[in-house]
């Protein structure tokens, strides 16, 4: 899974990437690309699973591998437009290749030294603005495309039919929509070769002050909630700020603090579940002594595709899937009571595998 996290200037995107990734210094870590002087620095995020804690207790496995999400901290959108064309072309270009978009709204606007005291804070402005930089970006790809299928004399039956299409979502961009919302799945997925960023999920998390965190109010806070309800955008509150620094004491004064401030689940953990959510991902697991791991899929995959989530020679030669489920491993308490009291399956090749699933699978090549 890959997420970009964008925003506007100041709106605690560098805090809450380094937070979601268990870092809380200045310095990203992974690998960076400039375009421009704008750095987009990559960092692997675990993603927190009850579960696998409960695997890793019961089988004591030599390693356990959670799910991770890669998270790109990218320039403000406004800022990263000010470099040459190339530039702004290879950052756009990048971020085609996430999964999806986390959008941060700073819901405070008592920056000292960079905000007026009297700044207004409107978080629907600010997302329609985040949305305005990727609806241009993709009119102009729908534009550059249209122009060389007009242009080419020799158009098959498939060209003809993505000329349609094309002209279809291009007077959308002009006035402005994402194409997500307005598109139908198939068109969506007919389109899928273009990367369209306004195709790609987002999740909208908003910034609090300690006060508006402690207060659960902010300026917008209704017709924020109203607006993402129509558009069924998913909504994140939180005070990276105070993550932050509960992230940088010791473990037993983090609970502490958590409590204190009424946080039930940190940034990570609620971010992974809506990521999943709007991404339409779940996870099966496979446990052993060897390892105890975690492997993200769509929903609704099939038990051959899934074994070729863990190699490709397993999906190759797939004959069967032994499957039992997390709830019932838990309450049994052992594989082998499991397979004692009859919950352990077997499972054909078109089986739909199920969030929490635990599965061994049964090859030959």
């Amino acid at each position: 899974m890959q997420v970009a996290i964008v925003g506007p200037p100041l709106s605690g995107k560098t805090t809450l990437s380094n937070l979601l990734a268990g870092n809380s210094g200045d310095q990203p870590y992974g690998k960076e690309m400039r375009p421009g002087r704008q750095d987009v620095a990559i960092r692997m995020a675990k993603v927190p699973d009850e579960r696998i804690d409960f695997f890793s207790n019961m089988f004591k496995p030599r390693k356990t591998t959670y799910a991770q999400i890669q998270i790109t901290d990218v320039p403000g959108l406004s800022a990263s437009t000010n470099g040459s064309k190339a530039d702004c072309s290879r950052f756009l270009s990048y971020l085609r290749t996430v999964d999806a978009f986390i959008y941060v709204i700073r819901a405070f606007g008592n920056v000292p030294g960079a905000l007026p005291i009297d700044y207004e804070i409107d978080p629907i402005s600010e997302i329609e603005s985040l949305n305005l930089n990727l609806i241009l970006a993709d009119l102009q790809v729908a534009q550059n495309r249209i122009e060389r299928l007009e242009h080419s004399r020799k158009r098959n039956a498939d060209e003809e039919a993505e000329l349609e299409l094309l002209q279809r979502a291009k007077p959308l961009l002009e006035e402005g929509k994402r194409l997500d919302r307005l598109l139908t799945p198939e068109e969506k997925h007919n389109l899928r070769g273009y990367a369209f960023l306004t195709l790609k999920p987002i999740v909208i998390v908003v910034n609090l002050s300690e006060d508006q965190f402690l207060e659960h109010s902010y300026p917008g806070k209704e017709k924020l909630k109203a607006y993402l309800a129509e558009h069924d955008i998913p909504l994140i509150e939180l005070s990276a700020k105070i993550e932050a620094e509960i992230q940088e004491l010791p473990g037993e004064e983090q609970k502490v603090f958590l409590q204190e401030y009424g946080i039930t689940e940190p940034a990570i953990g609620q971010l992974s579940k809506k990521v999943y959510q709007v991404l339409g991902l779940i996870s099966f697991f496979t446990v052993g002594e060897d390892e105890v791991k975690a492997w993200p899929i769509q929903d609704g995959t099939t038990a051959k595709k899934a074994a070729g989530k863990v190699h490709s020679d397993i999906e190759r030669g797939f004959i069967r899937a032994e499957v039992v489920s997390f709830e019932d491993l838990k309450n049994a308490g052992s594989v082998a009571a499991v397979r004692s009291g009859g919950v352990y399956r077997l499972e054909g090749k078109d089986y739909i595998v199920k969030d929490g699933d635990i599965m061994n699978f049964r090859f030959n090549i």
